[in-house]
């Protein structure tokens, strides 16, 4: 008797693993064509976006690193730039100051030719009055001493002897 209950109750189990294994299976079957495709897809979308994204990423940290090199390029030549300018502005502000001072030095040389010529002009007419002056007198006290009034030649003559005499 326990041995009939034994085969009667494997045989209910044995029947119930069948049943529960076509189901298993026919699930599976089900689950492969409505859950496991979809899914499947899905994750293969996500797979390649994730491997867009790492390419766009890699793509955008090259680009940047180009742009900042281009940048730094860029500021090291208007570093560049500026340094000449400054420069070139330094060799003018030279050059003109140069010419500038030229100028005056050479103007200051003709004001003081200028000046020398006048003192001449000047030292030469204090001269030729004098001249007179002194003619002027000489006559005066030539005329009382001689008591004769002498030409306009005579005196010319006499102020010229003078004015030899007192150069010598």
């Amino acid at each position: 008797m326990t041995l009939n209950v034994l085969f009667a109750a494997s045989d209910l189990y044995l029947g119930n693993t069948i049943w529960y294994l076509i189901t298993f299976a026919f699930l599976l079957l089900l689950i492969k064509r409505y859950a496991w495709g979809p899914v499947s897809e899905m994750m293969e979308k996500r797979r390649q976006k994730v491997i867009n994204d790492l390419d766009s990423a890699a793509s955008e940290r090259k680009r940047a690193e180009t742009l900042a090199n281009e940048r730094e390029a860029a500021l090291k030549n208007s570093r560049q730039e500026a340094t000449k300018i400054l420069s070139d502005a330094k060799d003018n502000a030279q050059k003109t100051s140069t010419e500038i001072v030229a100028g005056a030095n050479s103007e200051a040389a003709s004001i003081r030719q200028k000046a020398e010529e006048d003192a001449k002009q000047a030292k030469a007419k204090a001269l030729e009055d004098a001249r007179q002056q002194v003619a002027d007198i000489s006559v005066a006290i030539a005329e009382k001493v001689i008591a004769k009034n002498l030409s306009a030649e005579d005196q010319k003559d006499l102020v010229d002897q003078f004015i030899k005499g007192l150069n010598d």
